[in-house]
């Protein structure tokens, strides 16, 4: 596993890169010892981890479980099962054609949300709670109203993710490519 394919400009010493692909992942810092090289090879692996071939895959393992910071390893096969089950758990993990699809899909339903009028406004927010309390119940409106709101604040959170994952990738549209 090569850090130099990732598409992300990566910092010049082994500890600030190691650093750096641990903020990418979510991994607390205090998680990281002084085998930086090491270490940052295996977060690597973590990243790309979905794109590779079987024997890939084992050699990848291989260099995860070799780590002699056990708390670490823990964290990246955790990382490595959440991004099986779902990739969107690490969206680091997308391949770039994976990451501009998924921005075009929460931009494309951000775009349509904002055409129709479908916002969240304060005065909305402070209507349906003003209905909630004199009532004490939901309305069929009032629930179709909180769907409709839950679901534009996880876009808007999904295509913000997604944007600063875009924003790390800095080699995005080089060639740099991992799908």
């Amino acid at each position: 596993m090569n850090i130099n394919e990732l598409p992300y400009s990566l910092p010049k010493t082994p500890k600030a890169q190691c650093q750096y692909l641990a903020r990418i992942c979510s991994i607390s810092l205090h998680k990281l010892s002084n085998n930086h090289q090491e270490e940052s090879e295996a977060i690597a692996s973590v990243i790309i981890y979905r794109h590779l071939s079987s024997n890939q895959k084992i050699e990848a393992m291989r260099l995860i479980q070799a780590l002699i910071n056990k708390p670490l390893m823990a964290k990246l096969i955790e990382k490595i099962t959440d991004t099986i089950v779902n990739p969107q758990w690490g969206i680091w993990s997308l391949s770039n054609t994976e990451l501009l699809k998924d921005h075009k899909f929460h931009d494309m339903v951000n775009t349509y949300a904002g055409i129709s009028g479908i916002t969240i406004s304060m005065v909305s927010v402070a209507d349906l709670a003003s209905t909630i309390w004199k009532t004490k119940k939901v309305t069929k409106g009032g629930w179709l109203t909180l769907v409709m709101w839950g679901s534009l604040i996880l876009n808007a959170t999904e295509l913000h993710k997604v944007n600063q994952e875009i924003s790390n990738r800095s080699k995005l549209l080089d060639s740099v490519h991992y799908d």
